[in-house]
């Protein structure tokens, strides 16, 4: 019997000890996985949701029939052909700043408020450049601004605020410069629109990022730089509007709007070295709709 009552007890004390170890973890994991999620991939700072959305409306849905013809002559047109100016015709009205807002104080927690509003700060006053460079040159509007929000913090960080830098463009090395052990400014060549060089430490402590005179010369060097063979491909594969299929799934989908498929290919292409780029330039787009921001750049009439 005091065998038997010492089985039943080791039976039950093993029981215990596994829903302590083993389920009560896997409950809580069950019950908070999008909140462990976004703090693994580095997201939960940020003032975003959590997951791609399926939401995402062609042109086409909002705009009607004229977005496709529109769309096809925005394509075709070049720099010479295409009348650019500084606030587009259609500026705010498939945007719409107090309606965003409103939408991320009912879905965003209040502690991400104050980064949300800005956020939206930053994209009025720079939504204009964003636009004149995708008339230009094809690059979403929408990939530019999210990658501004995320590399200056809605611009505030210091690359931005001291030296104008929006897009974290770093100066080029010269070969061998590490080879006397001594660094300076000397070893760096910086961008015809850049005019310095300003240190601070990102992969290595001897990064060198370029300094601007102006934000809209930042926003001009990101165009140039998009534009060359490395990122260039993008241009005409992924177009506005559209829906693609890609070879690295994110957040488990295939088959995603072009501005994710254009994050992807940012991330598949070296822009950055962050394991969750891709994702994050993805929710910023969506989070505050910066789609409709192209939207409004493609549509003349």
């Amino acid at each position: 019997m005091n065998d038997n009552g010492g089985c039943l007890y080791a039976f039950g004390r093993g029981s215990f000890y596994a829903l302590l170890i083993v389920i009560l973890p896997g409950i809580l994991v069950f019950l908070y996985y999008d909140d462990i999620k976004a703090r693994v991939d580095g997201i939960s700072g940020l003032p975003v949701f959590h997951e791609m959305k399926n939401e995402f409306k062609t042109g086409a849905d909002i705009i009607g029939a004229t977005f496709a013809r529109e769309l096809q002559q925005f394509y075709a047109d070049t720099i010479e052909q295409r009348t650019l100016i500084s606030a587009p015709g259609k500026k705010g009205v498939y945007w719409h700043r107090a309606a965003i807002e409103q939408e991320l104080k009912q879905k965003l927690s209040r502690g991400s408020q104050p980064n949300a509003i800005a956020y939206l700060n930053y994209l009025e006053q720079h939504r204009d450049m964003a636009v004149l460079e995708m008339q230009r040159t094809k690059i979403p509007a929408s990939i530019t601004l999210a990658q501004g929000l995320l590399e200056t913090n809605a611009g505030r960080s210091i690359l931005a605020t001291k030296g104008n830098n929006h897009f974290g463009i770093k100066c080029r090395s010269r070969t061998g410069f590490r080879r006397d052990g001594v660094i300076d400014d000397n070893d760096f060549n910086f961008h015809s629109l850049a005019i310095d060089c300003m240190q601070m430490k990102d992969d290595y402590v001897w990064d060198r990022f370029e300094v601007y005179r102006t934000a809209g010369d930042s926003y001009r060097r990101h165009s140039l730089l998009l534009q060359d063979r490395r990122y260039g491909w993008m241009l005409h594969r992924y177009e506005v509007g559209g829906i693609y299929r890609i070879s690295k799934s994110i957040y488990g989908h295939y088959e995603v709007p072009y501005y994710a498929a254009w994050s992807v290919g940012l991330k598949q292409s070296g822009y950055a070295t962050a394991r969750t780029y891709a994702e994050i330039l993805t929710l910023i787009i969506e989070t505050y709709q910066l789609w409709r921001i192209d939207y409004e750049a493609v549509v003349s009439e």
